[in-house]
């Protein structure tokens, strides 16, 4: 039995379906890698016109992105306006969805579907109601009428992910807090929020990118306090450099230490309980 397996592993290696699909896996990340690679590398040339071969190495394009700051001070209304626009959509997401979960009254696909129109509308056409609001109450050019517009645009992603989480959940788990003598608010914050943990987690990333990522209504609202996307766009149209590819290969390093970051964070978690051992058998 065994020299069979034996024999079997080094034809199984040999299949030509094997090998192609290995090639297959390869060259789509040969493909989704080869934009930023190229962008990294164009980011450390000498000349402005990216060519290759290129004329020399130089770290000019990355003190020109700081020295003139625009795109720079434009990074950091991103970093503050898009964590603060996820958490209060995943705040809103995560309570509209618990009573869209738990409860039946008058109104409730009426409430869904005001939370997922903006997600239906162009964004054309919510960035021109939102200056038109705004500008009623005297809050345009805000970097916090960035936020408000964008909590509305991307609760319903938000909303979607801890639904999808909150429907694994048995409606046995709330009811035997219940019959132990929980509160409604003692099994909401004790049962159902640790339980949702994960999908306010994967709603927030998910909103974070959206915010992180939108630029027509930001270009409308946020008048002098520019987010990055719209700086970008207003570097663009008037003088490309590689300053743009420096900030790139910038916000992909971040991106990349953070990911890491967790992943460092979580894989001890996850190796120190093994899948089936019991509470006896975990390490403490």
């Amino acid at each position: 039995m065994t020299m069979a397996l034996e024999s079997e592993m080094p034809r199984r290696r040999r299949d030509p379906l094997v090998l192609l699909g290995r090639g297959y896996i390869a060259a789509a990340f040969v493909f989704l890698l080869l934009p930023i690679t190229t962008l990294i590398i164009f980011s450390f040339q000498k000349n402005q016109y990216a060519s290759i071969p290129g004329q020399g190495w130089s770290l000019r394009w990355y003190e020109k992105l700081f020295s003139d700051g625009a795109l720079v001070a434009a990074l950091q209304n991103s970093l503050i306006v898009s964590p603060v626009a996820a958490t209060g959509a995943s705040i809103i997401g995560f309570f509209a969805a618990y009573a869209i979960h738990r409860y039946r009254f008058p109104g409730r696909n009426l409430l869904l579907t005001l939370i997922m129109l903006p997600m239906l509308i162009p964004a054309l056409i919510l960035g021109i109601a939102f200056l038109g609001l705004l500008s009623r109450f005297g809050l345009e050019g805000k970097w916090y009428s960035v936020v408000v517009a964008h909590i509305v645009l991307v609760t319903a992603p938000a909303m979607a992910i801890i639904q999808l989480r909150l429907s694994q959940m048995p409606a046995s788990l709330e009811e035997a807090a219940w019959n132990l003598g929980a509160t409604e608010w003692q099994s909401l914050t004790r049962v159902v929020l640790p339980f949702t943990l994960s999908g306010i987690a994967g709603g927030w990333l998910l909103a974070f990118t959206f915010s992180f990522d939108e630029f027509i209504i930001a270009w409308f609202v946020c008048g002098f306090s520019p987010t990055l996307p719209v700086s970008i766009y207003a570097y663009i149209v008037g003088s490309a450099d590689p300053s743009l590819n420096a900030m790139a290969t910038i916000i992909f390093a971040l991106s990349g230490l953070f990911l890491l970051g967790v992943e460092l964070l979580l894989i001890p978690i996850l190796i120190r309980v093994k899948p089936g051992a019991t509470a006896e058998e975990a390490p403490h």
